[in-house]
């Protein structure tokens, strides 16, 4: 009884967690989210992304929220980026080259065609 009780309140978890990232709105923290913000402030705000990656620029160009900073950012630079869904959209958040401190931020609102 305790291993089913246990498997349904992990499945729940699942289900409800995502549910409740999905349903704040970006425009709602967007003010509190800028350049040179420290990690665990992003993170004591937001909460963990829900991916996070590491990749090196290496297209001249791009199409998207991208297209306002991209210029900026030299080829082959690290860039890790980390990812938040919202019910209005997503937003990426830009650290070049492991830098504690956030660089640029991207949102993608949803249905919007790039």
């Amino acid at each position: 009884m305790k291993t089913i009780t246990a498997l349904a309140v992990a499945v729940l978890f699942l289900l409800v967690l995502p549910a409740v990232s999905l349903a704040r709105e970006y425009s709602k923290v967007s003010g509190l989210i800028h350049k040179g913000l420290a990690r665990q402030e992003i993170v004591k705000i937001l909460g963990e992304p829900v991916e996070r990656g590491i990749t090196a620029k290496t297209n001249r160009f791009i199409w998207g929220p991208e297209e306002d900073f991209w210029d900026r950012i030299p080829m082959g630079t690290s860039l890790e980026v980390w990812k938040f869904q919202f019910a209005d959209g997503t937003l990426r958040l830009y650290f070049i080259n492991s830098a504690e401190a956030l660089d640029f931020t991207a949102f993608a609102p949803k249905g919007v065609i790039y």
